[in-house]
């Protein structure tokens, strides 16, 4: 953790940078992560370099119910707040290093979901939330049918490591639903979801 920014943005990691999935990635606000549930803090590694970070919490069943906005989600005493007995993980802070030259981020991405699917299953919960950005232009946001067939058509994974999505896919997260807008900046985000009892 004393590795990553103080503040949101980029960093230069070798050839690439870390690039902040959700606000606030600072790290005081990791360390207030760490003093909720330093069970649901995972980093990726490579070379001895954080390549990537992943802080879940405990939630309830609604967290995969209904589209959540972060901003609306993330405060004390909303959805996306810790809670000892949820039933869900929901990863609420991810980053991952992408940059120029780097097209797959499998490394990154993949030995947290499954760091994040292994705790699950320890602690017998439902399964493991997380909101990642859609691919592609700002308007695509996986609410047509097409584009939902796009992120859950196994043929169209044959480059999953180009993105976070992708990589989800391939750990068999599934697409639950879409996050327009989820940061309030734009971006468009889709639920991926994994069910431990799907497993």
């Amino acid at each position: 953790m004393s590795e990553l920014p103080k503040k949101p943005g980029h960093t230069s990691i070798g050839p690439r940078s870390l690039a902040f999935c959700h606000p606030n990635h600072s790290k005081e606000a990791l360390e207030r992560y760490f003093d909720t549930f330093p069970s649901g803090i995972f980093v990726s590694e490579d070379d001895a370099d954080i390549v990537g970070c992943a802080c879940a919490i405990r939630a309830h069943e609604n967290v995969v119910q209904e589209p959540i906005t972060w901003s609306d989600g993330a405060a004390s005493g909303t959805p996306l707040s810790h809670q000892d007995d949820g039933e869900w993980l929901y990863v609420s802070r991810l980053t991952y290093t992408a940059g120029p030259g780097h097209a797959h981020i499998s490394r990154e991405v993949g030995p947290l979901l499954a760091a994040l699917q292994g705790l699950a299953k320890q602690l017998d919960l439902a399964g493991v939330a997380v909101a990642m950005r859609f691919p592609g232009f700002r308007e695509r946001s996986g609410t047509t049918s097409f584009q939902r067939k796009c992120i859950d058509d196994q043929r169209n994974q044959v480059r999953s490591g180009l993105h976070p999505i992708g990589v989800a896919h391939f750990q068999n997260f599934r697409h639950r639903l879409a996050l327009p807008n989820y940061l309030g900046d734009g971006r468009h985000f889709a639920l991926m979801v994994w069910h431990r009892c799907g497993e």
